[in-house]
This record gives structure tokens, C-alpha cells and sequence, in this order.
């Protein structure tokens, strides 16, 4: 299963309300997929918190607003009862359509970022997250062969990392390498440092790059595009038929095409 299937139906599993074979697929992904897992544990305290509060919540804005919920559904539904509907109704259809809205305006803001399908915003991301030391490499390692080896049982597409030499006065070293995922799709995340300064190159297979909605006219052919976007640079390329690349840093913008080319002549 993959990751964008999996968020698809994640509030589902937690409701219990997949089959079994579905939430036996869910579970298998969850437990290899460290984005999918963390996505998880968000949602489902998301959902405890609102449980919670719903439960607990004696409040008078609370009763309030709970009185003007009530009586726009009994209008809408055209009951002409009391105030007070049915408690059965008022459990089994108000709270959780109520907290069904709620969890959608709080996951608009808690995640606004993944709500763009954009690569040039996950990528960056991502960089920051590594900057941070928010993640780490899976394997670290300055040899081009113990990267590839480690991912080439992870990808239906080839990932090559060969050595890349050193840019004019920039030297390039190799720093390791982590299988991660921007918007649900599988990527080669490797890591390199330029100059003492961080670079993530992001190899994708380019079927799976079609999916952002920002890079188009990168598929079009071989040529270089570069942007900067939220204080650092993008390099993205084709890189063959198969895998598209995409270099992100602060760094000069020579020496990311520099490295995105080495990628297309591998």
C-alpha cells in the first residue's frame, strides 16, 4: 500500500471501520513507514483530544454553540420537535458529524503545507526538517556504492550515486542517505555537504514527479530549472527516462546545477 492510499483512509482505520484486510495492509504500512506512522499518532490524539473535550466541555460558550448546532440541524432536517433532540440522534449523528468538522478545520491547520502538491514546498521542507536535525540519514556513508546498494532493493526505478568532483573552488562530499516521502511519494533522499553547507537531492521516478502540479515544464526535456523559494535554492532536472532530480540548498546556484548534471550523465 502506498503512502497516499494509506492517509487516504487513515481516519477510517482508526475508527475501526476498514475491513480487515484493509487495516491489515494500513497497520503492515504504518509499521515501515515513518511518516505515514507519525501522520498516525497526529491524527488519532487529534481525535482523543476532541473526544475528550466533547465529553468533558461544561462550558457556557460550549453549551452555546452546541444549541446553535442543534438547532441549525433541526432546521435543515425539518424536525419540529422540542430544542432537545433524541439522545441516541444527538449521538449517533450530531457529535460525530460535528467532530468530523472540527478535525478538518484543525488538520487545515496543523498541515497547510501538505495540502499543496507541490515538490519545490515538500522538498524544501524536508531540507529544513534535515537542517533542524528533525531526521537523520538511514545510512551514513561518503562511498557512491554503499549509497546505491542501499537503495537499490527499495525503488522499482534505478538510483545511482556516483562520485561528483569537486565544482571550481566547491568541494562536494557524500554524507549519506534515507528513503523518504514528499506528499505520500517515495523518494531517494541523499545528502551531500558543499562547502561545509548542507545539500539534499531528492531522486524520484519521473511517473511519480508527474503527480506535482509545479514541474511540468521540468518533464518536458533535459534542461536545468532553478528557482529560490523560501531562502533556499531549487535545481530540478530529468535526470533519464526513469528518475527526475530535484537539488536543494543555500547554496550558489551554479553548484546545485553542477551536482543535478552529474545525475543526468549517470
Amino acid at each position: 500500500m502506498k503512502c497516499k492510499e494509506s492517509r487516504r483512509y487513515i481516519n477510517l482505520f482508526i475508527d475501526s471501520e476498514l475491513d480487515s484486510k484493509a487495516s491489515f495492509e494500513i497497520a503492515e504500512h504504518l509499521s515501515s513507514c515513518e511518516d505515514c506512522n507519525k501522520r498516525f499518532k497526529q491524527e488519532e490524539n487529534i481525535e482523543k483530544t476532541l473526544v475528550s473535550v466533547l465529553k468533558d466541555s461544561k462550558e457556557p460558550e460550549a453549551e452555546e454553540t452546541w444549541e446553535r448546532v442543534l438547532f441549525r440541524f433541526k432546521d435543515q432536517v425539518g424536525l419540529k420537535k422540542s430544542r432537545r433532540l433524541g439522545n441516541w440522534f444527538y449521538k449517533r449523528y450530531v457529535v460525530p458529524a460535528t467532530a468530523a468538522i472540527l478535525i478538518t478545520a484543525i488538520t487545515l491547520v496543523l498541515y497547510p503545507r501538505q495540502e499543496v502538491n507541490e515538490l519545490t514546498v515538500a522538498a524544501q521542507k524536508c531540507h529544513m526538517e534535515y537542517i533542524a536535525k528533525e531526521i537523520a540519514p538511514s545510512i551514513e556513508s561518503a562511498i557512491p556504492d554503499e549509497i546505491t546498494q542501499y537503495f537499490s532493493d527499495k525503488f522499482l526505478f534505478p538510483v545511482v550515486i556516483s562520485e561528483i568532483p569537486d565544482f571550481k573552488s566547491h568541494h562536494i562530499k557524500l554524507f549519506g542517505g534515507k528513503v523518504c516521502h514528499l506528499n505520500g511519494i517515495s523518494t531517494a533522499y541523499t545528502m551531500y555537504h558543499c562547502c561545509n553547507t548542507p545539500v539534499s537531492v531528492f531522486i524520484l521516478n519521473t511517473k511519480d514527479a508527474e503527480d506535482f502540479s509545479d514541474i511540468k515544464q521540468t518533464l518536458g526535456g533535459d534542461m536545468v530549472h532553478s528557482l529560490r523559494k523560501g531562502g533556499v535554492n531549487l535545481v530540478m532536472t530529468r535526470a533519464g527516462q526513469d528518475t527526475f532530480v530535484c537539488v536543494v540548498a543555500d547554496h550558489d546556484v551554479a553548484a546545485l546545477e553542477w551536482i543535478a548534471r552529474n545525475f543526468i550523465k549517470a
